[in-house]
């Protein structure tokens, strides 16, 4: 266990929750970094998918960017979109971060990178609870590109799953519209492929997350084993 990267995390998120205005996502990384007892590594080597543009959409890759920053790590972030990527830039270089960008669809950069991660979090392909698989199938595609590239001890932290018992008021942008849409199965989220996938025993991941019906949750995993 490393201590003091542990306590990395925890003024990392001091620092978030100084710095953005998006209470449900600082209430997100603190049932994330509440169950992370043990981390085997001195620097993070972070990749985020889905890059973070601003505060609006909750910008959470700043928390990553600033415990890379913190432990002399490194912070890599993809998106498909050359305007995100852009506005990725300026936000973190705003912040003083170092990051290193990339334009291209998560899936291909994951399986062709030469990085080795020790945290990722995978947030690209917004959910649409109206129709959540093509969400779920592509964090299922970048989980089986990157898993095997992880170190034992790692961490894989997937963003925007709903489980069993949630209801949600479903916003339609262009409409003013909304609608209530109750959660019946088990999970549904960019995680729920993986969440099957570990619930069955048969994976190299322990889930540290509790399955907990109620607003958005962040699915965190450890690898404990390699094949």
């Amino acid at each position: 266990m490393n201590i003091d990267t542990l306590v990395m995390f925890k003024e990392a998120l001091s620092w978030y929750r100084g710095v953005s205005p998006n209470t449900s996502r600082i209430q997100q990384l603190e049932s994330v970094v509440d169950v992370i007892e043990d981390f085997p590594f001195d620097k993070v080597c972070c990749i985020e998918t889905g890059a973070s543009q601003n505060w609006d959409d909750g910008c959470v890759g700043a928390f990553f960017a600033k415990l890379c920053q913190s432990t002399n790590g490194e912070f890599h972030s993809v998106d498909i979109y050359d305007h995100i990527v852009e506005g990725s830039k300026d936000l973190y270089n705003g912040l003083g971060f170092e990051t290193n960008h990339y334009t291209q669809d998560s899936v291909e950069f994951l399986e062709e990178t030469d990085i080795i991660p020790n945290l990722v979090h995978l947030d690209s392909w917004d959910l649409d609870l109206k129709d959540p698989f093509p969400s779920a199938l592509h964090g299922w595609k970048e989980f089986i590109a990157i898993e095997d590239k992880m170190p034992v001890g790692s961490i894989l932290i997937v963003d925007d799953n709903f489980f069993k018992g949630t209801w949600v008021d479903w916003n339609y942008p262009n409409s003013g519209e909304s609608e209530r849409i109750d959660i019946n199965y088990p999970i549904v989220g960019k995680g729920s492929n993986i969440w099957h996938f570990a619930e069955s025993g048969e994976s190299n991941w322990k889930k540290l997350s509790e399955d907990l019906a109620g607003p958005n949750v962040k699915l965190v995993y450890q690898k404990i084993k390699s094949h």
